[in-house]
């Protein structure tokens, strides 16, 4: 058994698998060409789901251990529903349907630090006040007006990307 049974029908073969990745494309030269190399060999090494079996398996979406944030919105995502925004009681930090998980990328809070189970953590921090979205507004473009940065991730395919799934950038990731 491959972890390659984590991932969903429209990513699980080895041509899927190449090009589904574009972002890799990111790094280039020599030390590009190998990483992206390694990491398309690679990649679903620790891919985890609730499609495997075995100790394969993990749940369906992940459990919110911590999350400490500024003002503003916690941000949610279903998997059975289109994402939402909702506002989160301070003192329950669970989602409040199982369907329900804190999303990894909380635009409105100014900062926030989450840590999620399975193992995944995640932070995020506008410098200026200013720069941070308004609910009520059509979301602006943010790139390069915050620091965001995670161990580990989960995405809207159901797959937690571990061990290896690093990112800190000035954009959403």
């Amino acid at each position: 058994m491959s972890p390659r049974c984590a991932l969903p029908e429209h990513i699980n073969d080895p041509d899927e698998i190449d090009n589904a990745f574009p972002d890799d494309s990111q790094f280039s030269g020599w030390f590009g060409r190998i990483y992206r190399w390694v990491n398309k060999k690679t990649k679903t090494w620790f891919a985890f789901s609730y499609r495997c079996e075995g100790w394969l398996k993990w749940r369906k979406s992940p459990i919110t251990l911590l999350a400490l944030g500024g003002d503003g919105l916690w941000r949610y995502e279903s998997y059975e529903k289109p994402e939402i925004v909702t506002e989160m009681d301070p003192d329950d930090f669970l989602p409040r349907a199982p369907t329900f998980y804190l999303s990894r990328i909380q635009y409105y809070k100014r900062w926030h630090f989450s840590i999620q189970w399975p193992l995944m953590i995640t932070f995020h921090f506008y410098p200026k006040a200013q720069d941070v979205p308004d609910v009520q507004k059509r979301l602006p473009d943010t790139d390069g007006k915050l620091w965001f940065a995670y161990w580990n991730h989960f995405d809207a395919d159901l797959v937690y990307w571990m061990f290896t799934s690093a990112y800190i950038g000035k954009n959403w990731k």
